[in-house]
């Protein structure tokens, strides 16, 4: 069997500024530091799920501007499949502007370029590594309407999808009910039961709506404070793993990229999301979306250096 991860998203150019405390309307605020890494939720996925070991094929769509090829020799050196990364004319790569406050937390502005050029000509072209996939990973990042049509076509083709609806966009119930797992923070959660989600007695609450409104496992992410995982037969919380925080770009992306790899290794969903939980803890510990994203021998470090505590 297959254990391919195929992951369909964004590629974006994050340009980071980490400021004492963010501005507020009017306001200038001096003393950051710029920085400028490769992000996007789709390209930080499967960065990170090939780093924690898993077999990645990318789609997506890129500009024809210097930064495209910046993506192309990344993914290369991460191992990334890259036959369906494609390029669109006459229009920018994607962009995020990242502001960092001095306690890791972010505001993220972003301008989707060519990420919302991806279409379903481009679905056709990839259509064969997306049939040797085992799992699907998506994200609510992907325009709306490509979103939809991508889940149409992986329940026709009985493929097994990983949805992590961040940012959050409405999404009707006929849909979240072709889904494999669903993965949201508690922000995410709230927007898609309607009401304000804040710690983890609300997340338990949230988590057993969202699951009667899908066909698959529902896990809800609270950062530090762990996730907590709903199937038809297991609830469960699983802590995070502690450590200073540095930077939250991108941990929910290291997260759901290495939940996917340990998924299609084989892993219960509980060491999975324990398995995705350490890789997180390490991304927020440095700078920046894909450069923090760690190897595989660095999860399981963490996971070994904690084996008594969790």
């Amino acid at each position: 069997m297959s254990r391919k991860i195929a992951v369909v998203g964004s590629s974006n150019i994050d340009l980071i500024m980490q400021v004492p405390s963010f501005p507020k309307p009017g306001e200038t605020v001096a003393g950051g530091v710029f920085t400028q890494s490769f992000g996007g939720k789709g390209a930080n996925q499967a960065v990170a799920a090939a780093r924690a070991g898993g077999d990645v094929v990318f789609i997506s769509c890129l500009g024809t501007d210097h930064f495209a090829e910046d993506f192309m020799a990344r993914f290369e050196e991460d191992g990334i499949d890259t036959t369906a990364v494609f390029q669109e004319p006459g229009v920018s790569t994607g962009t995020a502007m990242i502001t960092v406050d001095e306690n890791g937390e972010n505001c993220i502005s972003v301008a989707p370029g060519a990420n919302y050029k991806l279409n379903k000509r481009h679905i056709t072209k990839a259509q064969p590594v997306l049939k040797d996939a085992r799992i699907i990973l998506l994200q609510g990042e992907l325009h709306p309407d490509m979103l939809r049509y991508i889940l149409n076509w992986a329940f026709e083709e009985e493929k097994k999808v990983l949805l992590n609806l961040a940012p959050a966009q409405h999404l009707e119930i006929e849909y979240l009910k072709r889904l494999a797992i669903l993965v949201v923070n508690e922000s995410e959660a709230g927007k898609l039961v309607g009401r304000s989600v804040k710690g983890m007695d609300q997340a338990k609450q949230a988590a057993e709506e969202l699951a009667a409104m899908t066909d698959g496992g529902v896990i809800v992410s609270l950062g530090e404070n762990g996730s907590y995982l709903v199937t038809d037969d297991l609830r469960q919380i699983v802590p995070a793993f502690k450590v200073k925080a540095i930077d939250t770009t991108g941990a929910g992306d290291v997260y759901c990229g290495a939940l996917a790899a340990a998924l299609v290794e084989g892993m219960e969903p509980k060491d999975a999301i324990r398995f995705a939980s350490a890789a997180a803890a390490i991304s927020v510990t440095r700078l920046g979306a894909q450069p923090s994203v760690p190897s595989r021998q660095e999860i399981d470090e963490m996971l070994l250096g904690n084996s008594d505590r969790y």
